[in-house]
């Protein structure tokens, strides 16, 4: 017999959510995740216990029901929703959705009678039928093939109601359930029942009688007096109560039981969310269950899709395989004015790669790929085997110069990736006017902007996988042995969709006054970024291997001392065994609770501050053992075995605020102020001798910023007169004179300044100044009270972003905000922070690009041999040749600073060494 689970869905919301109210868990962003965690997790428990063939869920309407109206103190008794479960709600809703399960709701009914109904209809189609809920009062329904399911105490638990089992556990028929609730009442409900009479009356009295009905047919029958005069005083409660508790089973609802079939969900976007909200173990779960025999689902698809996906019939793709019809698409190309290109490698990385073909389209669903053997020489295309591929050299020939033409247009998914594949074979792309990567992230940066999400999302459209063509394990070293038509097919639908989505995320940048920042910040950056990426910086290797035997022994001392606190030896990078130290041991008490037990990452034990000496210690280790793997141990061997140096990966579309980030190594992450971060820095020098390290950092650029932004009359004095902006600070805020301002005021101005850009609270700046709760709001109230200006822009920013839905850079660069109005706390706080810093610390973002930008062009118009190695925060790094440093250094002042004119000055401050830290 196939089966049919329905699910009560608030039930088991609530028992979920309930589940965790001790100890709530949440997502590192702040959002609640409790009833979301206990939800998926049973969800997943009922997919592999009951194995469907139908599902599906019901829920409760926001409207009263026909018992409201019956009894209008029914559910009075309940609270409000709890305030962090609401967008938990919401949350599980999209889940829901996610996984293809068809939501049943109707207005003036409980999802209990939606069940009872639904149930009873398919339990007579010899289907048998499941309800998966808590509440006891589905007893009632059980009939033959059709059973409850009740969620245990853990969440492995499911336990499965019969007939048999409800005699067994009750002592009475299913049916019964009705009476025996009529009699004792329900308070979750607030059915009132009879007053007095409770379960082990209830029982003996439905086993003897059979029916509340019977019971008082009889009641002179009744021998107790006591029970006889309760149930004689309460008679219309106990048949009312009957009458509530009975599920209605005639429901006005349709179904179609083909709508009810399992069907696999949503995966990418269900892992979107389970990333989001930091719950990336249900992913491999997820996958597990739905890519087994576990599931019969309906199709062999496990994807979940309703997207168009690829046909021949659709499409007009051309494999080139030839010298004459590689030169006659060379000939058409260098006939358009704007064509899309597409790289196939044997890797990921550019000075390592090889060509396995390019693909092109000039219009869309048609496209021509060109298939390419970088180790065929000229004499092999003699052999008759060989000449279904063409020559590289040939292709570089008939290819280069279209690729150089600055008055065709080119357009790519991902440019960087596909120009620094052409630059290994000496072609040198110009004029790259699009890229579909980078219009996604100027429209919403923190969508997915990968072009199979891209298309999914803006052509409906799911591409070839590309496990198709190189298998599960995606192995690119394959490549060349991939059958010349499945690639062919591949590499021309992504050029194809490239050219689709141009041509809508170019209107729509238009639509919404985004295209300035596209096409004259994010576009032309690829270059200078590339150019970057390509001139590497040289490192001191003998100096990180000294430091790394340094901090190796530094690193042994600490865990002999933590151990030594600890009173035991244990894996302090085991957070199981730190949980049990921390929290059990030494009895300090946890802040957080994850899935895993309670937190013991950063932000925790920061906030466990004073409260114990190991965690000092603890925070000491892991920064060290961090430096020591992440740079001092990896750099060394992330050295380029050809041009023997650095060369970091700059992404664009990572951070939501606009900045850069970087990776192999990520450069934004070195500590600035620590010691061991300053030794790090040391190890970054000059190509060789007849070079210097030129560095030009802005001053206090966020600052200033914010100044301009909200026209503060202090702020703009100081910075106009050049005045230390902290000391100033802590004068105004602290009430004295700038020749009394000790170090300790004007760290805590400092704090005070910077914490401000991102919206620190009173619980913020103590943890960071140690200090008191109220100290810290006294401090924040001066501040505000004398920055009056400051605090407006701050209002100001958030009632913006509520209105808007965004906040935006003075570019106009966008960051949404989908909880800025949400009715949950901690949501609505964190959105608000981000409100108030993405105007700041996003501008100085496009600040510091268009620099690069300007400052590329200029070296390349002088034809400077120095070159732009990197680029952190707010500071750029020049490889400078000695005789042109008195060149370079004014052309990078002047060139940062007017680089976005603010209305107060912008400084640059410039430096020189033998390395980057002297050089800072």
């Amino acid at each position: 017999m196939k089966k049919l689970v329905l699910i009560d869905g608030m039930a088991l919301i609530f028992k979920a959510y309930f589940a965790f109210i001790r100890n709530p868990l949440s997502s590192s962003k702040g959002e609640p995740t409790s009833a979301i965690y206990g939800f998926i997790n049973q969800l997943l428990k009922i997919y592999e216990d009951t194995k469907p063939d139908y599902i599906g869920i019901a829920l409760d309407s926001k409207e009263k029901t026909f018992r409201h109206l019956k009894y209008d103190q029914y559910k009075a008794n309940r609270d409000d929703i709890p305030e962090d479960l609401i967008p938990q709600i919401g949350r599980i809703r999209e889940i829901i959705d996610l996984f293809n399960i068809p939501a049943f709701i109707l207005p003036g009914y409980e999802a209990d009678d939606i069940i009872g109904t639904i149930l009873k209809k398919t339990a007579k189609m010899d289907i048998q039928s499941f309800a998966i809920t808590p509440d006891k009062d589905f007893m009632q329904i059980i009939d033959d093939n059709l059973f409850v399911v009740k969620p245990g105490k853990s969440a492995d638990e499911l336990l499965t109601y019969d007939i048999a089992k409800v005699k067994e556990e009750y002592g009475f028929d299913p049916i019964q359930m009705i009476d025996y609730l009529a009699l004792i009442g329900d308070a979750s409900d607030n059915i009132p029942g009879v007053k007095g009479i409770g379960g082990k009356t209830a029982v003996p009295l439905i086993q003897k009688y059979g029916s509340i009905e019977k019971i008082y047919d009889q009641i002179d029958t009744i021998d107790k007096n006591s029970v006889k005069e309760k149930l004689l005083l309460n008679r219309d409660n106990a048949f009312l109560s009957k009458d509530l508790a009975t599920i209605c089973l005639d429901v006005p609802i349709e179904f179609n039981l083909k709508d009810l079939e399992i069907t696999p969900p949503n995966f990418e976007g269900l892992k979107q969310i389970f990333n989001e909200l930091d719950l990336k173990s249900f992913d491999q779960k997820l996958n597990k269950l739905f890519n087994s025999d576990n599931l019969a689902t309906s199709g062999s698809e496990t994807t979940g899709s309703t997207y168009k996906a690829f046909d021949t019939v659709d499409v007009n793709y051309k494999l080139i395989t030839n010298y004459e019809d590689a030169a006659n698409l060379a000939e058409k190309l260098s006939k358009t004015d704007l064509f899309v290109f597409d790289t196939e490698t044997d890797g990921l990385d550019v000075f390592k790669v090889n060509l396995a073909g390019v693909s092109f389209c000039i219009k869309s669903k048609e496209a021509y790929f060109i298939v390419i053997d970088p180790e065929i020489s000229s004499d092999d295309l003699f052999a008759e085997k060989l000449t279904d591929r063409l020559n590289i050299d040939d292709f570089i020939a008939l290819f280069k110069p279209i690729f150089e033409n600055d008055k065709i247009k080119k357009v790519c998914q991902n440019a960087k990736y596909d120009i620094g594949v052409l630059r290994k074979y000496n072609i040198c792309v110009k004029n790259l006017y699009f890229d579909t990567m980078l219009a996604s992230y100027i429209l919403d940066p923190d969508q997915k902007h990968n072009m199979d999400d891209l298309s999914k999302v803006y052509l409906n459209y799911s591409p070839i996988p590309l496990s198709d063509i190189l298998g599960t394990k995606k192995d690119a070293e394959k490549i060349f042995s991939v059958d010349k038509n499945l690639l062919s097919n591949y590499s021309c639908e992504d050029s194809d969709i490239t050219f689709q989505l141009f041509k809508r995320l170019d209107s729509d940048l238009k639509k919404e006054r985004l295209d300035k920042l596209a096409f004259e910040v994010e576009f032309p950056l690829v270059e200078v970024l590339l150019e970057m990426e390509k001139n590497g910086v040289n490192i001191d290797v003998g100096m990180l291997n000294q430091l790394s035997i340094s901090m190796g022994a530094d690193l042994v001392e600490l865990t002999k001392t933590i151990h030594e606190l600890a009173g035991e030896e244990f894996n302090i990078n085991s957070t199981q065994q730190l949980q049990q130290i921390l929290f059990t041991k030494l009895n300090l008490a946890p802040l957080r609770k994850t899935k895993t037990g309670f937190s013991t990452d950063a932000q925790s034990l920061e906030q466990l501050k004073g409260e114990h000496q190991i965690i000092d210690l603890l925070i000491d280790y892991r920064e060290l053992a961090k430096l020591k793997s992440t740079y001092v141990d990896a750099l060394p061997r992330l050295l380029n075995p050809v041009t023997k140096r650095l060369h970091t990966t700059f992404n664009q579309t990572v951070a939501s605020t606009g900045r850069l980030s970087s990776l192999n190594p990520n450069l934004q992450n070195i500590p600035v102020r620590a010691a061991l971060g300053k030794d790090i820095r040391r190890a970054f020098i000059p190509r060789d001798n007849n070079h210097i390290f030129l560095c030009a950092d802005y001053n206090q650029i966020e600052l200033r910023i914010m100044a301009s932004i909200c026209n503060d009359p202090y702020l703009t004095d100081a910075f106009t007169n050049n005045i230390d902006i902290h000391t100033r600070t802590a004068e105004l805020v602290f009430g004295v004179n700038a020749a009394t301002v000790t170090p300790d005021m004007r760290r805590k101005a400092k704090e005070v300044n910077f914490g401000i850009l991102y919206g620190i609270g009173a619980f913020g700046l103590k943890n960071r100044l140690q200090i008191t709760q109220y100290h810290a709001k006294e401090i924040i109230d001066n501040y505000f009270a004398t920055f009056k200006n400051v605090k407006q822009f701050m209002d100001d920013a958030i009632v913006k972003a509520q209105e808007k839905g965004y906040a935006e850079t003075l570019l106009g660069r966008r960051r949404y905000l989908k909880n800025i109005n949400s009715k949950n706390r901690v949501l609505r706080q964190f959105e608000e922070r981000v409100a108030i810093n993405m105007p700041i610390q996003g501008t100085a973002a496009d600040m510091i690009k268009i620099a690069m930008i300007n400052i590329h062009n200029e070296m390349k118009k002088l034809n400077l041999k120095s070159k732009m190695v990197l680029q952190v925060h707010d500071e750029l790094i020049f490889d400078t040749e000695l005789n042109e440093l008195e060149i370079l250094r004014p052309i990078v002042k002047q060139l940062m600073e007017t680089a976005l004119p603010l209305n107060i000055p912008v400084i640059a401050s410039l430096g020189t060494g033998n390395n980057w830290l002297d050089a800072h």
